[in-house]
């Protein structure tokens, strides 16, 4: 601690229009930076950054000095702007908050229209606007001819996580679902955001396909074997599986609408079936 306060002595903290040294601890605000930022700007992300399976920009980030969000390792770069999520490395961001560091927090998008404004937000941030506006700007045309609202008679779809979680309406992926023309069997089980579906319940709402995201597709863990359960190999339903990167959806960005085309996709081959 006696080498902590002697950092902050050394380098305290600047609060600048455009900030010269940012810092991020968290994988979402990594991805928003890594995707905005002047890279001279970056002074150090989060070491999910670099991870290949969870960080669409991890090459981008392989280049930048990492941290593990301790409160020593960020003042060492005596960042300017610290980025971080609401529910991450929270002892870290409540004492770089104490200590007079400028820490900006964001919340984990529950929509495409959330993206479009964390995207703004971020840019505002870090003095990239511009930038910021044209990605958005991007990303509208790339869904112009995708987006879609689900028909009555859509097919049924729910994604099934390690441990049987699984996301509703209110959602990112939620509405990745909604927008790629899916209806979604979580609404069926009672999930408006993020819950656990059981086994038994999975059965009863038959989805006619389960999404599986992996983190970690070699690992082994007793709550991916769920997945593999021999129920679900002799039922019926769920009859397809679809396979989307995780990193195209774990945080916003122009990328979640690569797994909205992966839907679209999966869609028309299946409903030719």
């Amino acid at each position: 601690m006696k080498f902590l306060f002697i950092i902050i002595f050394l380098f305290s903290p600047l609060i600048d229009a455009a900030p010269k040294r940012i810092a991020s601890v968290n994988l979402c605000t990594d991805q928003y930076l890594l995707l905005l930022a002047v890279p001279d700007t970056i002074a150090t992300v989060s070491f999910l950054s670099q991870q290949q399976k969870s960080s669409y920009y991890y090459e981008r980030a392989l280049a930048i000095p990492v941290n593990h969000g301790e409160a020593e390792e960020i003042v060492a770069h005596a960042p300017d702007l610290v980025l971080a999520g609401f529910y991450s490395a929270r002892t870290t961001t409540q004492l770089l908050q104490r200590l007079g560091y400028r820490v900006e927090l964001f919340d984990h998008p529950r929509s495409i229209q959330q993206v479009r404004e964390q995207l703004r937000r971020m840019g505002d941030l870090i003095g990239r606007r511009e930038q910021a506006e044209r990605v958005i700007n991007e990303m509208n045309e790339r869904l112009k001819s995708v987006a879609t609202q689900p028909a009555a008679d859509a097919p049924t779809l729910m994604q099934y996580a390690p441990g049987g979680f699984t996301v509703g309406r209110d959602s990112l992926v939620g509405d990745i679902i909604y927008q790629a023309g899916w209806r979604n069997q979580a609404t069926k089980a009672g999930v408006a955001h993020l819950g656990i579906v059981d086994l038994e319940t999975l059965l009863v709402i038959a989805p006619l396909v389960l999404i599986d995201s992996p983190l970690a597709p070699d690992s082994y863990s007793f709550a991916e074997q769920m997945l593999k359960h021999p129920v679900l190999k002799k039922s019926t339903r769920p009859k397809f599986t679809v396979t989307i990167e995780r990193k195209l959806w774990i945080c916003g960005g122009p990328m979640v609408v690569d797994a909205l085309i992966e839907l679209r996709k999966a869609r028309k081959i299946i409903e030719t079936l």
